[in-house]
């Protein structure tokens, strides 16, 4: 096998690259063929060499494609690569800190009430009225100790206080 793939190597490279359309995978393709022609160990008759050599060699083609297919290209690995990374830097951690700390002063600063109604409005995520019925004050209360907390907090942080009008505060 491995005389008459030598002695045919430019007539089955010329055919593999008609049937393949790419030069570069006919010569891989018949350079692995050559190394499984040297490891065949038994001596089995074939009776067309030539067209048994061209159907391992295409069937390597197909194994070497099948496998280029699964690889990602570089270009495709690059676009992974290329994914920004929306963690924060350490500059904003320690201004995210600096500003945790300061509301934990504001909210030192607040009436007992007050801290309470904003830690279950604002962080526990209530509605007014389960804070109203857990405290036992009016829904009124509630809403006035929330906006006054809010106001505190906003001035003390250095914060704009963004007022809406009308309508229950969104859940």
């Amino acid at each position: 096998m491995r005389d008459v793939l030598a002695a045919d190597y430019t007539g089955l490279f010329k055919r593999l690259t008609r049937r393949l359309g790419n030069s570069e995978l006919a010569g891989e393709a018949l350079q692995d063929t050559f190394l499984r022609v040297e490891r065949m160990t038994n001596a089995t008759a074939i009776s067309s060499p030539k067209d048994y050599l061209f159907r391992m060699a295409l069937n390597v083609a197909t194994d070497r494609r099948r496998v280029e297919q699964r690889h990602l290209s570089l270009d495709a690995v690059d676009a992974l690569l290329d994914v920004p990374d929306d963690s924060p830097d350490a500059s904003a951690i320690v201004e995210g800190r600096q500003d945790i700390q300061a509301l934990d002063r504001a909210l030192a600063e607040l009436p007992a009430r007050a801290r309470q109604v904003f830690v279950l409005a604002v962080i526990k995520k209530m509605a007014d009225q389960q804070i109203a019925a857990q405290l036992g004050v009016s829904l009124r209360t509630v809403e006035i100790d929330l906006r006054n907390a809010l106001k505190h907090c906003a001035q003390r942080l250095d914060r704009t206080l963004i007022r809406r009008t009308g309508g229950p505060r969104p859940r």
